[in-house]
């Protein structure tokens, strides 16, 4: 291995370990991001060097960058917790006082009901679309929408810990549910880890309670499976009628030997993305974001496709056969990528916005900040995503979730509550 790719590798493995060691860290941001890069990132990077034709691009740019990004989620996140904290509403009693608990139960199930209509129709969107067809605009958009089951699940589970109502409990069970055939039978990571962390984050956040090692190392260990072998394991489940628990349990799926000498991988991407970039000298700057934000906010259906793709950012791809020589067809690019295409090596300082972010979410809500527990249990699968897929996608998730959140609470603030807030806005001030 290349002395960079050591550094990286290691780097990655201290922090990972920590989850091991301590598990009431495991759900700290710069942990569960080193252990999704151990099973993710890191075998991808030592197959791109063992192998010397797997992608001609030289990846020791790319391991330095990765290397600046990981120092720079770790320092934002703790920077992040670090800062001073300014009012939080630190008990359910204060909670109780501003929220209508019962009004944040019926808008949480409004939620996960737009959120269940709208996974019933990306599943009538997927039955009659062909294999190789691009997701079209709607299709793409009900997705987004179904995101609101984890939203107002994750709002249920935090009331009934704290409140221990079975409507909050039953509405919990129902979101989270509705994602259970997406996991068993599509075996989709990225789901399969948010309910689980949704889940845990509760019991950790309301009952201080961390995952026991006996949990844990079994969930790891086939967290790890899943990682980096979601295409092996729901090729499986199609043709054998199987689901997520009988392939990883299938001897087939254990003895698999995938060879990925022969396929470009979400890592090759990154490499051949950040070489092109810096051949080229050519930087979008924040164009992937405000194109990410365009493509799922403006519907083309209402202003049309012409003043849809008038309003994004023209980026420069590389040519078609550059692309279907080191791209791998319905493989992400990763979220160093991105950002390396849009601020060279300053896009390091959006993993650590990201991050500081969640350092600042992770801190209040270890000491009972109701809403920053909703938020940080919500975020969290987005900002691994951040690594896998791209950060715009983080960004792209933003206005969703806080302006879904935002209707509930605002619906269930108590009357006093918007009176005494209109109070203080136009109350004059004194004269010095």
């Amino acid at each position: 291995m290349s002395v960079e790719l050591t550094i990286m590798t290691g780097l990655v493995g201290i922090v990972a370990l920590l989850g091991i060691m301590r598990p009431a860290m495991l759900f700290e941001y710069p942990t569960a991001i080193a252990m999704l890069m151990w099973f993710f990132i890191i075998p991808q990077a030592q197959t791109i060097e063992a192998n010397g034709e797997f992608n001609d691009y030289e990846p020791t740019t790319t391991w330095t960058y990765v290397i600046l990004c990981v120092v720079m989620i770790i320092v934002g996140f703790y920077i992040g917790a670090a800062r001073r904290n300014g009012s939080t509403t630190r008990s359910l009693t204060d909670f109780r006082a501003k929220y209508n608990v019962d009004k944040l139960i019926i808008g949480a199930t409004i939620l996960v009901g737009v959120g269940i209509f709208a996974l019933v129709l990306v599943s009538r969107e997927l039955a009659v679309k062909e294999n190789n067809d691009a997701w079209t605009g709607p299709l793409a958009f009900y997705a987004m929408l179904s995101m609101l089951i984890i939203y107002g699940a994750s709002l249920g589970w935090l009331l009934y810990l704290y409140t221990g109502s079975k409507k909050a409990l039953s509405l919990a069970l129902i979101g989270l549910g509705a994602n259970l055939p997406v996991v068993l039978f599509s075996a989709k990571r990225e789901v399969a880890f948010t309910v689980a962390a949704v889940f845990f984050l509760g019991v950790f956040f309301v009952r201080k309670k961390s995952i026991s090692r006996v949990i844990l190392l079994p969930l790891v260990l086939v967290g790890g499976v899943l990682v980096n072998q979601a295409g092996t394991i729901r090729g499986y489940i199609s043709a054998n009628n199987s689901s997520l628990i009988g392939a990883i349990t299938s001897n087939d799926i254990i003895n698999e030997k995938v060879d990925q000498s022969r396929n470009f991988n979400e890592t090759a991407s990154a490499v051949s993305d950040i070489a092109i970039a810096k051949w080229t000298g050519e930087y979008a700057f924040f164009g992937p974001y405000i194109n990410t934000l365009i493509q799922l906010y403006v519907p083309a259906f209402i202003v049309g496709h012409d003043v849809k793709d008038s309003l994004k950012v023209e980026i420069t791809d590389p040519q078609d056969d550059i692309i279907s020589h080191y791209y791998a067809p319905g493989a992400t690019r990763t979220g160093f990528s991105d950002s390396f295409q849009s601020l060279h090596f300053f896009g390091c300082l959006i993993f650590f916005a990201i991050s500081y972010a969640m350092g600042f979410l992770w801190k209040r809500a270890v000491v009972g900040d109701i809403l920053s527990q909703l938020y940080y249990m919500i975020l969290l699968s987005v900002g691994l995503k951040s690594v896998t897929e791209s950060t715009s996608i983080f960004v792209g998730g933003l206005p969703l979730i806080f302006g879904s959140t935002w209707l509930v609470f605002r619906y269930a603030i108590i009357p006093s509550q918007k009176t005494s807030v209109t109070l203080m806005r136009h109350t004059p001030q004194r004269p010095a």
